[in-house]
């Protein structure tokens, strides 16, 4: 008799164990093409077909390197209630959990000529963070760049986005990341962004006639501007060619 209620429990305990697997993985607010779980930010080169066959068969993307995130759903029957927005100090990262999804597409060959024409980078966010964000806006940087021929290797170039209003390009009016945190102020593209809700937006980049050969990037950085903190942001390297 006692072994028959001792196995009842048992079996009793699987069920309810693998009730609460099922229902934790139910409530992913984001699902991507790749295995990782909760928010992350990514990066991508999308390498043409012609590059890629020019590469060495030991060549590889960074590991960083990912698909775009391709589905930003949230299912209202089993998504967790939103929490409210985290606080931080000024400037600030948000945590873990209200961060969102940042991927960066462009730079096909994965190289920058000084004083060539700009090349287009376009940022895509997705909110699979637990918040409702009302407001949020997008910054987006030349790194420092071993390309700058000064001390504090910041380039000179220049960051446009695309205004859907007028059809034509904005000119950015801080386009490089200096010595400190002041170009978060310098966002644009302010919109909402509830849960679940993926937009991408178009911008693009040019570097100065007077940078020379090196190694530099661009920063994407998502914010909220009442306060002004970070909520998400990615990288996307490039080889300078001079």
């Amino acid at each position: 008799m006692a072994k028959a209620i001792r196995h009842e429990r048992i079996t009793n305990l699987a069920v309810v164990s693998a009730a609460t697997v099922a229902a934790t993985i139910a409530f992913a607010a984001c699902s991507t093409s790749t295995p990782e779980a909760g928010p992350t930010t990514q990066a991508t080169n999308t390498v043409s077909a012609a590059a890629s066959s020019s590469l060495p068969a030991s060549s590889s993307l960074p590991a960083s390197s990912t698909a775009p995130a391709s589905n930003c759903d949230v299912n209202p029957s089993t998504a967790p209630v939103p929490v409210p927005v985290p606080t931080v100090e000024p400037y600030g990262t948000v945590p873990e959990v209200g961060r969102i999804s940042i991927t960066l597409n462009g730079i096909p060959s994965g190289t920058i000529t000084p004083g060539s024409a700009p090349t287009e980078v376009d940022i895509t966010l997705c909110n699979n963070s637990a918040v409702d964000y009302p407001k949020v806006g997008v910054v987006l940087v030349l790194e420092h760049c071993s390309c700058a021929p000064n001390p504090m290797s910041i380039p000179k170039g220049t960051v446009e986005h695309f205004d859907e209003a007028t059809g034509g390009w904005i000119q950015m009016e801080h386009p490089a990341a200096g010595t400190g945190m002041d170009y978060l102020g310098a966002y644009s593209n302010v919109q909402e962004l509830p849960r679940g809700k993926t937009v991408t937006l178009r911008y693009r980049v040019a570097l100065d006639a007077s940078m020379t050969s090196g190694e530099g990037g661009v920063e994407a950085v998502a914010v909220t501007p009442e306060p002004l903190v970070q909520i998400g942001n990615a990288d996307l390297p490039f080889t300078v060619q001079s």
